[in-house]
C-alpha cells in the first residue's frame, strides 16, 4: 500500500520538526509464536444493490488482539474504482474449481501505533494510500460458492517521509456477509467511499490472518511531490 501526504506551509510560519521515521525492518504477525504484532479483521461494504467487485465498495481493516480492534494498526477507505479483471478460471464442466480476480482500489489511509515493533520516535505514524490491489480467489463446487480467499498488496508513504511502507495481507478469508446475517460488532464498521460510517449497511467481513508490514530503510523528507511512477519503481524486482 502506498501513501502520499501533501502539506502546504505558509511563508513566515515555521514548520514543526518531524518526528524520526519508524524503525526499518520487515514485521510479520506470523513470525515466531504469537508473531511480532497482531493480525487483523476487515470489512468490505457493498454499494446498493450490488455486492462483490462493485465500483465504490470500500475496505476497512484493523488489528485485532482477541478483544479489541485497532490497537496497533489500521487501514481504511480504499475503494474499488475500476472493474475487477479475471486472472484465471479453473472450473470444470460441473462448475467445480476456482475463479481468481485482480481488483485495483484507490484512495484510503493507514495508521501505525508507536507501540508496534516499528516504533522508535515516541509518536504514531500515518499516511494516505497510493496503491491497493486485491487478488481474490472464489472457490466453487458444482457452481456453488464455498468461500473467498484474498491476498492484498499495498504501499504507502508515511506522513512527512517518502518511500517507507509496504503492507502485505495474505490469507484474508471472508467469514460472512449481510446476505445471511448482520455484521458482528467486533468487526470493523462498514464505510462508504467517503470514509463515513453508518450510511452503508451491506457487505462482508472476515480475518486477515497473515499480515506483513515492511518499513524501508531510506525514509526521506520529500522535497517535491512523489509520482506514481517513482513510487512504483522502488518495488519492482
Amino acid at each position: 500500500m502506498r501513501c502520499v501526504i501533501g502539506v502546504v506551509v505558509l511563508a513566515m510560519i515555521a514548520a514543526p520538526a518531524l518526528a524520526g521515521p519508524p524503525v526499518a525492518g520487515t514485521y510479520r504477525s506470523y513470525d515466531l509464536p504469537g508473531g511480532t504484532f497482531n493480525a487483523g479483521r476487515f470489512s468490505e461494504s457493498w454499494v446498493n444493490p450490488g455486492r462483490d467487485g462493485q465500483l465504490g465498495n470500500t475496505v476497512n481493516a484493523e488489528s485485532w488482539n482477541g478483544t479489541a480492534l485497532g490497537g496497533e494498526w489500521r487501514l481504511w477507505c480504499p475503494s474499488i474504482q475500476t472493474p475487477p479483471v479475471m486472472v484465471s478460471d479453473t472450473r470444470d464442466i460441473n462448475g467445480t474449481g476456482d475463479v481468481t480476480y485482480r481488483t485495483v482500489y484507490s484512495g484510503g489511509h493507514f495508521w501505525l501505533s508507536m507501540t508496534g515493533p516499528w516504533g522508535g520516535s515516541g509518536e504514531d505514524y500515518s499516511g494516505d494510500l497510493d496503491f491497493f490491489v486485491v487478488t481474490a480467489t472464489y472457490m466453487f463446487v458444482s457452481n456453488q460458492l464455498l468461500g473467498i480467499r484474498s491476498n492484498v498488496v499495498s504501499y504507502g508513504q508515511i506522513g512527512g517521509y517518502t518511500d517507507c511502507m509496504e503492507y502485505e495481507i495474505n490469507n484474508a478469508a471472508f467469514f460472512g456477509s449481510t446476505d445471511y446475517s448482520p455484521k458482528p460488532a467486533d468487526f470493523p464498521s462498514f464505510l462508504d467511499e467517503y470514509c463515513s460510517a453508518g450510511g452503508w449497511v451491506r457487505g462482508g467481513w472476515g480475518s486477515a490472518t497473515q499480515v506483513a508490514i515492511k518499513i524501508r530503510g531510506q525514509c526521506n523528507v520529500p522535497s517535491e511531490p512523489s509520482t506514481w511512477g517513482k513510487v512504483k519503481s522502488l518495488y519492482e524486482e
